[in-house]
């Protein structure tokens, strides 16, 4: 079996749903995570998760002297890091077939059920994005080829020395992947032709407000619709549910068979059928594809103002 190294620096205050995502980490015991942090290391915690306790500045230090640039280092500065991982925290990869990339707005399903043998074998770039390198979930053969890709991106450093995200991991990573004639030189094999994690309207990670269509059972994260299984994914990214997310009756220490996820907080118990019946009422006028569509509504209206 090849082995899995899964990279997420966190700094700041650990999220509410913190022992839900623990749980699912929990689940997978043949996928190591490493966890650089300044957050207080919780007392019970799976044994594949290693945290390596460190300031922003310190790693900001130890950064700066393995890219050599100065990178003004900050909680979203890392995402353009990412593709630098293997040689950033080289000490720690060291030995395992794969290293990747994820982030802490997730909940883990089945990994291996996704990143089966045959694909570790074959390719060197997995991701769960489709035609694109995807910051939730991207998997690198560590070899020094690969570990050393960042290098090649047009101008790399002048992207990691400003403080504003450029989007280094999924949208300069990825051009270079599919556009530049060097990178098929290298003879290297990405793997992106599906979406692994969840997605509503052909886009993953955005969702509408939903109430209990997300199921963690077992280590598998489940789709319901009307309260029955319809879809099985490797993982559930609720990027824009953070803003929305209020509470998480999840302990890591009550060791729980299952959970729901909703758009507002993970919970043991379904919500009934009048309340989301009312919820999905109200997401006609303040749901997430509403709020997209007024924000749109609006832009028009500003362009058109200047322009006549």
């Amino acid at each position: 079996m090849k082995s899995i190294l899964l990279i997420i620096p966190y700094f700041g205050k650990w999220p509410l749903w913190f022992d839900a995502y623990l749980l699912s980490v929990a689940a997978n015991p043949t996928i190591q995570w490493l966890c650089p942090t300044d957050c207080k290391i919780p007392k019970h915690h799976p044994t594949n998760i290693t945290f390596l306790p460190t300031t922003l500045s310190e790693l900001n230090r130890h950064v700066n002297a393995v890219v050599e640039v100065e990178v003004p280092l900050n909680p979203r500065k890392f995402c353009d890091l990412k593709p630098a991982y293997a040689e950033i925290f080289a000490e720690q990869v060291q030995g395992y077939d794969f290293w990747g990339i994820s982030d802490m707005d997730v909940i883990w399903g089945d990994i291996r059920k996704f990143m089966t043998a045959d694909l570790l074998n074959e390719y060197d770039i997995i991701s769960s994005r489709k035609e694109n390198i995807s910051g939730h979930f991207n998997l690198f053969r560590n070899t020094k080829q690969v570990n050393s890709l960042y290098k090649k991106l047009p101008n790399y450093k002048a992207l990691f020395e400003v403080s504003e995200f450029k989007w280094t991991d999924e949208i300069v990573l990825s051009n270079y992947i599919k556009t530049d004639p060097a990178f098929k030189l290298l003879g290297l094999k990405e793997y992106w032709p599906s979406i692994l994690c969840n997605q509503e309207r052909g886009r993953d990670s955005h969702q509408e407000y939903h109430l209990d269509k997300w199921l963690w059972e077992d280590g598998k994260m489940l789709e319901l619709k009307n309260g029955e299984v319809i879809n099985e994914v490797m993982y559930l990214h609720f990027i824009n549910w953070k803003r929305t997310m209020k509470y998480s009756e999840v302990n890591y220490d009550d060791q729980p068979k299952q959970f729901y996820i909703s758009y507002n907080g993970m919970h043991y118990k379904p919500h009934s059928g009048f309340v989301k019946s009312l919820n999905g009422f109200k997401n006609l006028f303040t749901g997430y594809y509403a709020r997209l569509k007024k924000k749109e509504i609006k832009s028009k209206v500003v362009r058109f103002t200047k322009n006549y």
